[in-house]
């Protein structure tokens, strides 16, 4: 009768341990699952805000290009004073992108380069 009770316990413990072993493992899914979300809420809110930047910088710099038409067309004229600016404007672009690709080269270079 003492091996029967054994047996049962024995049973008994291997089904609370399949069980603790589940109950682990749906609660490490839920963690990981919950931190997931929360993760992408934060990415999503930084998206968000980089638009908001990025469309508050476009409007500075356009409101900078206007003021500065404004200041030198009566200097050299409307002709001159847009292409100053437009030359001006393109090189601070043509600098910008230069500097992009080599940090987009970098970001991207084989594992073996240094």
């Amino acid at each position: 009768m003492d091996e029967r009770q054994d047996e049962a316990g024995i049973g008994t413990l291997i089904a609370r341990a399949i069980g603790d072993g589940r109950a682990y493992a749906q609660a490490e899914l839920d963690y990981w699952k919950a931190l997931a979300i929360d993760r992408i809420a934060d990415a999503r809110a930084a998206a968000i805000l980089g638009v908001i930047v990025f469309l508050l910088a476009q409007a500075g710099a356009i409101a900078l290009i206007v003021g500065l038409l404004m200041i030198l067309t009566p200097i050299v004229g409307a002709v001159a004073a847009t292409l100053i600016v437009v030359i001006v404007a393109g090189g601070c672009a043509v600098l910008a992108a230069r500097a992009a690709m080599t940090r987009f080269r970098r970001a991207t270079r084989p594992r073996q380069m240094p």
